[in-house]
């Protein structure tokens, strides 16, 4: 069985509170999108696994704790040999551990004939981590909470996409602190970007994207600022960091543009793929 487990992006991204469990409370749309790893699942006598990045093939994987917790769930006795092809940049805020996470949970449902439902399978995806429900919804979504509590988001426009990656690299626990010490207002972006969306104007709705954490990094990494600069340089109609970064995202009126925007990017020496949003 052959899959794609696909990325995605943080849309709007708004920190309105901290829950009782001392994380921070999240209100974002986020989407997966084209770019993609590739998963390959085979039943077989032993459990293996193997990564195209050697760095990647270890015990700690995100595609062995759901395989794992899968099994552990089912009772099921057989195994299998899980192949992943690294084709989405880490760490980068694109959700890549978490899509291959729930990618492997879905497969391994459906290769043994839906032994879980629904629900158990959203159970064993919140205690993977807090993107892997939404990757594995695999829809554009309202994510809440710690981005488990989700809220499809219907009539979403397929969207022309770049990513753009430079060189410095982010940790999400170091956004975060940042994010607390600048004591900065909370922001409503979300809302007002389901409004817009829902009142069928999506470059109202493109206009109000945005993201809680872009503050911090300006300074932690003034990199993804420049990227966002020059996306919208190059015609984007909006442009913002995905996640904690350091990914930058840019959204452009067809895929033309998007696809030169990228090769400029690309020439200037950075990472820069164009690619849809998955609706």
């Amino acid at each position: 069985m052959r899959l794609n487990a696909y990325a995605k992006i943080n849309l709007t991204l708004d920190i309105v509170g901290t829950l009782e469990n001392g994380f921070h409370a999240l209100r974002s749309v986020m989407a997966p999108i084209s770019l993609c790893d590739e998963i390959e699942l085979e039943i077989t006598d032993n459990f293996e696994f193997y990564c195209n990045m050697p760095e990647l093939a270890t015990d700690d994987n995100l595609c062995v704790r759901a395989s794992k917790m899968f099994f552990e769930a089912t009772g099921i006795k057989q195994a299998v040999t899980v192949r992943l092809t690294k084709n989405v940049p880490f760490p980068a805020g694109l959700g890549g551990g978490s899509s291959d996470a729930a990618c492997v949970l879905k497969g391994l449902n459906a290769l043994f004939g839906d032994p879980l439902c629904e629900n158990e399978l959203f159970a064993i995806a919140e205690k993977l981590g807090s993107d892997v429900p939404l990757c594995l919804l695999s829809k554009p979504a309202l994510c809440e909470g710690r981005g488990e509590v989700l809220t499809p988001v219907s009539s979403f426009p397929e969207l022309n996409i770049v990513i753009a990656i430079g060189r410095d690299r982010l940790s999400t626990p170091t956004v975060f602190k940042e994010y607390d010490k600048m004591n900065l207002p909370v922001e409503n972006s979300t809302e007002r970007f389901l409004k817009a969306l829902e009142s069928g104007d999506t470059d109202k709705a493109l206009s109000e994207t945005g993201n809680a954490f872009e503050p911090v990094t300006d300074i932690l990494s003034p990199e993804t600022k420049l990227l966002r600069d020059r996306l919208l340089s190059n015609g984007a109609v909006a442009s913002h960091l995905s996640g904690s970064g350091p990914s930058v995202y840019g959204v452009f009126k067809d895929s033309k543009s998007a696809e030169n925007a990228a090769k400029a990017l690309r020439d200037m020496g950075y990472f820069a793929v164009s690619c849809k949003t998955v609706i």
